[in-house]
């Protein structure tokens, strides 16, 4: 069981490595990723260096070129603005439709989830935050019932959310973005379906402008016109 432990740490530690050389841009769009030079670096093996990779694949983060060999897949502003585009649009249906069949259970579920993301937020705590930002969505993905249209939002969403958690984490937002939150489980729980949209278009709005803030700040920094 130790042994499990340590390598799933190492693992661990070097998907963090990863995530925060990427969403800080210190690795280009399409730089190579040397399984031993990282291994290397990290004073590891090749092994959770891989694992490593393959999770952040799965996260959109990076990708596998035609001989097998992962590259950073980085973020550009239009990448930013469709997503964000489709987002403000499948989310407003979602949230409507999550609003119409709202139980007791999933009220209270909402809140919890809303009050989650405060604590989180006024402790700074990044992970936490994603985590009850993370099974908000899910919560209203499974309550509005369509698996297809989730299934979209979900690749959507893991596309972009590292950069844009990053982003907010850095300018202090994630308690506004609670506040967004709160807002908008509020008009979902009063079946106010005329503030739904609304509420939806300022949080994908602020999450759209920290993550093109972000990218002009990288590239300015890189030297990339």
């Amino acid at each position: 069981m130790a042994i499990a432990t340590e390598a799933g740490s190492r693992v661990d530690n070097a998907y963090e490595w990863l995530l925060a050389e990427i969403t800080g841009f210190r690795l280009r769009s399409g730089s190579p990723l040397s399984e031993n030079r990282i291994a290397t670096q990290l004073g590891i093996s090749r092994t959770p260096v891989r694992e490593a990779l393959q999770r952040l694949e799965k996260e959109g983060l990076v990708k596998r070129t035609d001989n097998a060999r992962f590259t950073v897949s980085q973020l550009t502003a239009k990448e930013v603005n469709d997503a964000c585009d489709l987002l403000e649009v499948l989310d407003s249906y979602i949230c409507r439709k999550a609003a119409s069949k709202l139980t007791d259970a999933d009220v209270a579920a909402l809140r919890k989830l809303v009050e989650d993301m405060a604590t989180a937020a006024a402790a700074e705590d990044r992970a936490a935050w994603s985590n009850a930002d993370i099974h908000f969505h899910r919560l209203c993905n499974s309550i509005a019932g369509n698996a297809l249209v989730a299934e979209t939002v979900k690749e959507t969403r893991r596309r972009i959310q590292r950069f844009w958690l990053r982003a907010a984490s850095l300018q202090h937002r994630l308690q506004e973005c609670s506040r967004e939150h709160h807002v908008l489980s509020e008009a979902m729980i009063a079946k106010d379906y005329e503030a739904i949209e609304p509420a939806v278009k300022e949080h994908i709005g602020h999450m759209r402008q920290r993550m093109l803030d972000m990218i002009a700040a990288a590239a300015i920094l890189l030297g990339d016109e």
